[in-house]
């Protein structure tokens, strides 16, 4: 029989994009990253083992859930339902916690995020070193991602401006890790094409792996146009701006819907940003 934390972990791994708890566990890094065995994990999912209160910020970070957002106080609050007691939490903590409350996700962010998940693909580890060795195979990545055609090292070479050489050991890793397949001789299809690709949670890559990703991304962004931008300065409570963070985060993930994985007249590679920056307190 499940519990409320039980069966709110499974709700929110599954609108994750994690169709699995096999899944769940192992893309994201296992033992070492969640410092729990698989079995003990299962027995959290069947409301036999409720984990304590050190492993939830691991949880959350696994679910792709930053703190104090709707989604992670969900979590939080059916744990802490769950270890006192329905009766308990009634009498005692609901009544403090109910003024504490964020506004709820919309039900339209709920049918985003519920239609994202479907489309998603999580990268295993050995996945995303293939696509991380250098700078021209982070590149090729992104074009065999984001197209279901055929591709020849020629072909992406022309595309991206690399060396054939590099575009060559790119497909070749990419094949090797399973993220494309050799239709015949020198030509690959993308096995991932139009799904929603994320990589493994903060806590699952290593320090070197993150900063790699974070030089990519940096220069990404210094070698390409802005098409648009929009951006606010104001002054603002840090715990109340996070109940933003969900929606900010649903605006990003909704321009994949103008996603194509062929080529048109006009299409392009576009990078799409959410940030919020925190300047300085006063």
């Amino acid at each position: 029989m499940g519990t409320f934390f039980s069966e709110t972990l499974m709700r929110l791994r599954t609108e994750g994009g994690f169709p699995t708890a096999y899944r769940f566990y192992h893309d994201n890094g296992g033992a070492p990253v969640l410092k729990v065995s698989y079995r003990k994990y299962l027995l959290m999912e069947q409301g036999k083992n409720l984990p304590g209160v050190e492993r939830l910020p691991k949880l959350l970070v696994a679910l792709r859930l930053p703190q104090n957002t709707p989604a992670a106080r969900e979590l939080v609050t059916a744990w802490l339902r769950t270890l006192a007691g329905e009766e308990v939490y009634a009498d005692l903590f609901d009544p403090l916690l109910a003024k504490a409350e964020a506004a709820a996700v919309t039900p339209m962010g709920e049918a985003l995020r519920r239609s994202i998940a479907d489309k998603k693909y999580h990268l295993t580890e050995a996945q995303v070193l293939a696509t991380l060795s250098n700078f021209e195979a982070y590149k090729c990545s992104f074009v065999m991602e984001n197209d279901c055609g055929a591709w020849t090292a020629e072909e992406l070479a022309k595309t991206l401006r690399i060396k054939k050489a590099a575009a060559q050991r790119a497909l070749k890793d990419f094949a090797a890790a399973g993220l494309v397949r050799e239709i015949k001789k020198g030509v690959y299809k993308s096995r991932i094409a139009g799904q929603m690709v994320e990589y493994p949670s903060v806590l699952a890559m290593r320090q070197e792996v993150r900063e790699k990703v974070r030089g990519y991304i940096k220069r990404l962004e210094q070698e390409s146009p802005a098409e648009y931008s929009s951006m606010g300065l104001f002054r603002a409570d840090s715990a109340a701006l996070k109940g933003y963070y969900p929606l900010l985060k649903s605006t990003v993930q909704a321009s994949h819907a103008y996603a194509t994985v062929k080529k048109t007249g006009s299409s392009a590679a576009f990078f799409v940003i959410g940030r919020v920056l925190k300047m300085w307190d006063f």
